[in-house]
């Protein structure tokens, strides 16, 4: 859950509906200065008539045209934190989106105009994507001005806490108040990652507690930012800190001199200070999108093509005794609890003695459920857990909490698998298979640790591949 505290959630959702508005008046005077063109020009050339008149079919290119510019900017993440971005890298982003767009929208919408001449198709093109080019310009430059300029005048703050010892905070201490000063920052204190160190204010900056109060701290500050500075000798708290922050959603930045520790793992940015930020998502918000709404396109194409299938084993777990299907708590992104649907493979009161993970020839499994699992018919359920948002067609498979907290003790860094939605299939099950024991399963969360770091949609039509080569030779158990 993010910090963010409710003020700034609010300002965040009025700056990102004010850039939604002009992008979609823009659609909406770029398609009228089109359609004005087409009626006044183009038609009475064609067919030798005087000017044509306007109709109904205006309002719903008009919306039609406004939508998929909106949808097209969605897409690509342009109204993600709204507040805190770079200008440039927006821009850039947006022409991006704008080149592509007026190419498709050349193609499906202008090119079966009736024209006089071939150069009418490209006058409309010019005039729609000119007009359309010049508006999303001016919207970024001036909407990325004005809350510029609110951040100077100190309208809204984004509240940062300092973590590391005092020595190498002491060093950039000057830097980083200049660094604060320029970005909207307030240092709200500062977290002491040596045991039993000086408490004392840092620069009049209060010391807060110690690196176990993190937590409690960021929830209770609504830290936005955390800027780790942390000592070669405390490199091995890291790891476990970066995991807490992310969990909590806190943005992280760290000083140069921790890159080392972390190569290839984080990108630069652009802050005044030489910062480096610890990105949160692994995917880019074009790629996550594609991967939802291909999770969505296939999930109810599955639904949908395979209800007969679904009926027939539901049937068949039936008759063989207790309910067709088993739905269990599992673990989600951000560990949020979710019910998984599954077929039920297992005996009624098959954890009477408590939560137990099955084996090769576990006595608990009924001979229905045995096929199912060899072809992984168990999980076709979990398509409905999909449609729902509630998981992935691939990702990390989820736990159940009372497995995860033993897998936690010993693999700290398991936590990673929460950036993600999990999956009806992984990396981990096609690559490494079921696992009987909570060993079994750290060495299976490797494979998913890797997927996360790769994390693209051409992985996952890599995994979901393996997957059906998977079923077809029946591997499951």
């Amino acid at each position: 859950m993010s910090p963010r505290s409710p003020r700034l959630n609010q300002i965040a959702q009025a700056w990102r509906l004010a850039y939604q508005a002009w992008d979609v008046l823009g659609g909406l005077l770029a398609y009228t200065l089109l359609y004005s063109f087409r009626k006044n020009i183009l038609e009475p050339a064609r067919f030798g008539l005087p000017e044509m008149a306007w109709d109904n079919f205006f309002y719903y290119g008009a919306l039609i045209t406004a939508g998929l510019w909106l949808i097209s900017m969605m897409m690509v993440g342009l109204y993600l934190r709204p507040l805190r971005k770079s200008r440039l890298k927006e821009l850039s982003k947006a022409l991006q989106v704008w080149a592509i767009f007026s190419v498709a929208y050349f193609i499906l919408f202008i090119l079966d105009d009736f024209v006089d001449g071939y150069s009418g198709y490209f006058k409309s093109a010019s005039l729609f994507s000119g007009f359309l080019l010049l508006w999303t310009i001016l919207g970024k430059i001036l909407l990325g001005y004005l809350i510029r300029h609110r951040i100077k005048l100190r309208k809204f703050t984004f509240p940062t806490l300092l973590i590391g010892d005092r020595e190498t905070l002491s060093q950039t201490m000057e830097s980083l108040l200049r660094h604060a000063k320029e970005s909207g920052e307030v240092l709200a204190g500062w977290i002491n990652t040596e045991d039993n160190g000086d408490q004392s204010p840092l620069e009049n900056l209060p010391m807060l507690g110690s690196i176990h109060e993190v937590s409690q701290w960021v929830e209770k500050l609504h830290v936005e930012d955390c800027i780790l500075a942390l000592p070669p000798q405390q490199h091995d708290r890291l790891t476990p800190l970066v995991l807490d922050l992310e969990m909590l959603g806190a943005r992280i930045f760290m000083l140069p001199d921790t890159y080392g520790i972390l190569s290839g793992m984080v990108g630069i940015d652009e802050h005044g200070l030489p910062l480096m930020e610890w990105h949160l998502d692994p995917m880019d918000p074009w790629q996550r999108n594609t991967k939802r709404m291909a999770d969505i396109a296939i999930s109810a194409f599955a639904l949908l093509l395979l209800s007969p299938i679904l009926l027939i084993v539901a049937t068949v777990v039936k008759l063989d005794g207790g309910p067709a299907f088993y739905r269990q708590e599992r673990l989600g992104r951000k560990a949020k609890i979710f019910n998984i649907v599954k077929f039920r493979s297992m005996r009624i009161g098959a954890e009477h003695m408590g939560p137990q993970l099955s084996s090769e020839d576990d006595p608990r499994i009924t001979r229905v459920g045995k096929w199912l699992r060899k072809y992984r018919m168990d999980e076709l359920p979990q398509f409905w857990n999909v449609l729902m948002g509630e998981m992935s067609l691939v990702g990390p498979r989820p736990e159940r909490a009372f497995f995860a907290e033993q897998i936690l003790k010993k693999a700290p860094q398991y936590r990673h698998i929460y950036k993600v939605q999990p999956g009806i299939t992984s990396w981990g099950m096609v690559r490494y298979g079921y696992a009987s024991s909570v060993d079994q399963m750290i060495r299976r969360m490797e494979y998913d640790l890797v997927y996360i770091e790769n994390m693209s949609f051409f992985n996952d039509i890599k995994v979901g591949i393996y997957t059906v080569w998977t079923v077809i030779q029946g591997r499951g158990k």
